[in-house]
């Protein structure tokens, strides 16, 4: 049986379990061990909208991504990934669409978002090739923008590697080990890895490794579907949402048009692809861009949203047992928010406190006492 003692142990080698150990290097860690049952990126990050944004609806998650943007403009450049500030567009078909988004506006400008109502001719100098018709305004997120998942992840373990982070992939965590109420390590396929923390950064499968410490974490896994098309050369900069159809495109970096928009699922069934799925996503986009009608599709994937009761992720220590941390249930937002939680996880870690003052709201404690704080803009 292999035994190692490590001071930290990360569960997931998503988005969120890489940035959480890049900061834990920068704040001093030197022994840490990342554990990933598939490949890295292997679950949510991989299967993202790619979009970057701080247009939300709570103070927590409008000053936190506003942060996080921050470290996405700072980190990119640092470790050579693409990312760029394209911004958002909302796009609006009903005068109570306008009106709320209106009230959402103001809210983010209170916390230095700069987003603006903008009429149809605006929309249309930013996005020249689009179909406006039933369209009667949007909202405009100027900082929001997008990145690559996977050249961030690539560019991320390569730069952990560089610092000693030891990546164990294929290898699955059956058990959080404890010994009066503190964590010993955990055990793997691998045999078992002793260490002073452990983080749980799993996704969904958080909510399975959590229960062998006593811990529920009220998670749910819902469905939802995403498609790519043939690479074209640049035919706008903003990612688009129509919020009538729950749907999004955006042009990633190597050119191709990725799609996406809600469809009824029930949670925790298994991925499927859906037969009337590209249909309907068509039929939005060719709503919006008539020559897209002649597109080719490339790829079609499900993925999930791993959902907490109220849209904001589960973050820092569990109180019932002394070196435990979660980060999970990021409701859809874990790739655009994944820098600042990985900050406020390691600052966690390494000071028992974090400077992020609202990441404290975020805990496992505000879902035990019923504080709950909803988002009502839970999309890509």
């Amino acid at each position: 049986m292999t035994r190692m003692r490590n001071e930290l142990v990360i569960i997931g080698g998503g988005i969120i379990g890489l940035f959480s150990a890049y900061f834990a290097t920068e704040l001093g860690l030197k022994d840490i061990v990342l554990v990933e049952k598939k490949y890295l990126g292997s679950g949510s990050t991989f299967r993202c909208a790619t979009g970057i944004r701080a247009s939300f609806t709570t103070e927590e998650h409008i000053t936190l991504q506003k942060e996080s943007i921050e470290l996405w403009k700072k980190l990119s450049k640092q470790l050579g990934f693409y990312y760029v500030q394209g911004g958002y567009i909302w796009l609006f078909r009903k005068d109570e669409q306008l009106k709320a988004f209106s009230e959402y506006s103001k809210l983010h400008n209170k916390y230095g978002v700069p987003t603006r109502i903008i009429t149809p001719e605006e929309i249309r100098e930013k996005v020249p090739v689009i179909n406006l018709e039933g369209i009667i305004g949007g909202l405009f997120d100027p900082i929001a923008g997008k990145a690559n998942p996977f050249g961030v992840v690539y560019a991320l373990a390569e730069e952990l590697r560089k610092r000693g982070v030891k990546i164990q992939t294929r290898t699955k965590v059956h058990r959080i080990m404890i010994e009066n109420n503190k964590i010993k390590g955990v055990s793997t396929d691998s045999g078992e890895i002793e260490a002073e923390k452990v983080l749980i950064a799993a996704g969904y499968g958080s909510r399975e490794i959590a229960k062998t410490a006593g811990v529920d974490l009220p998670l749910r896994n819902v469905p939802h579907h995403a498609l790519i098309t043939e690479k074209f050369k640049e035919a706008f900069k903003p990612l688009l949402i129509d919020w009538t159809y729950s749907a999004y495109i955006v042009q990633v970096e190597a050119g191709g048009f990725l799609m996406g928009m809600d469809v009824e699922e029930k949670p925790n069934q298994p991925l499927y692809q859906r037969n009337d799925f590209i249909p309907r996503m068509a039929r939005v986009a060719v709503r919006l861009f008539p020559w897209m009608r002649n597109v080719n599709v490339l790829r079609y994937w499900p993925g999930y949203y791993v959902m907490s009761p109220d849209s904001h992720p589960i973050l820092g220590p569990i109180e019932e047992v002394d070196g435990l941390f979660v980060a999970t249930g990021f409701s859809g937002h874990g790739f655009m928010m994944s820098p600042i939680a990985g900050e406020v996880i390691a600052e966690w870690l390494v000071d028992g406190k974090t400077r992020h003052k609202i990441a404290e709201n975020l805990t496992l404690r505000r879902i035990k006492e019923g504080r709950l704080i909803h988002e009502k803009a839970v999309f890509g």
